[in-house]
């Protein structure tokens, strides 16, 4: 039995018996290829049976955080007891600010120093 095995796995026939010299481009990618852009976003106005816009762009707003401390502050305070809210408080402001950074918000600092109330 171990030869007839052996027999069938030698005859078998390579799905691919020869390999195309030229690639079928795609119609869309003939145009120079590049891929186009395409809009994702609906720019249009769409009105009611009255005339009334049913789609309100919001315009653009200017996000503004009002930092409560120092950065220092905020870092010293941050490594403080895992079991303090004033860590935690401190931990949720530096990471605010980085968010500001990244997003480039405008940011507020406190002028006055001060130690808050615990």
């Amino acid at each position: 039995m171990p030869d007839v095995e052996r027999e069938n796995v030698t005859s078998v026939q390579p799905l691919v018996k020869e390999r195309p010299t030229d690639m079928e481009i795609p119609p869309e990618l003939e145009r120079g290829g590049v891929a186009q852009a395409v809009p994702s976003q609906f720019k249009g106005q769409v009105n009611d049976d009255f005339g009334k816009p049913l789609i309100q762009t919001p315009p653009a707003s200017a996000v503004t955080i009002q930092v409560p401390a120092s950065q220092q502050q905020l870092e010293g305070w941050s490594k403080g007891d895992p079991e303090n809210a004033l860590t935690w408080f401190a931990v949720f402001w530096i990471r605010l600010i980085k968010k500001a950074l990244h997003f480039s918000w405008r940011m507020v600092k406190k002028i006055t120093g001060g130690e808050p109330n615990v």
